[in-house]
């Protein structure tokens, strides 16, 4: 893949529309279509890398962390939050020129605080387990 290269969603995933915040300037992210099913993914390219040429763990962090939000607003509903807690474990490194993926579970949802553990995988290896707790705010 060239830097250039102008990428489509993946079948049953939408480009997010936050172009202006963070994860927008990050990513670009995608996300999987509505349903029950978590997904926030982002095709990996030189710019995510890191001086060994594979993907910087602070990109597969904002993955997860990213991925924590869409796990709880698709069994919590909407929310506002912030993180808490992120633990994380690298299993391996990311490969640059591929769809690297993120989803998870919800381990606990509470009135003020919600809990969530995931996988970051890609080309069907898991690169990154993490788990992370958010807090609702007003």
């Amino acid at each position: 893949m060239s830097e250039n290269e102008k990428f489509e969603a993946p079948p049953g995933w939408r480009l997010s529309t936050f172009k202006d915040t963070f994860g927008g300037h990050a990513g670009p992210f995608y996300f999987r279509e509505e349903g029950p099913t978590p997904g926030v993914g982002f095709f990996s390219r030189s710019i995510h890398a890191n001086l060994g040429g594979v993907i910087h763990g602070g990109m597969l962090m904002t993955l997860a962390d990213m991925s924590l939000f869409d796990i709880c607003f698709r069994k919590a509903g909407s929310f506002r939050g912030v993180t808490v807690t992120m633990n994380a474990e690298f299993l391996r490194p990311g490969p640059c020129g591929c769809f690297i993926e993120a989803t998870g579970e919800t381990t606990a949802i509470g009135k003020r605080m919600l809990f969530a553990r995931g996988l970051v995988t890609a080309e069907g290896k898991a690169l990154l387990s993490f788990s992370g707790s958010l807090k609702r705010i007003d």
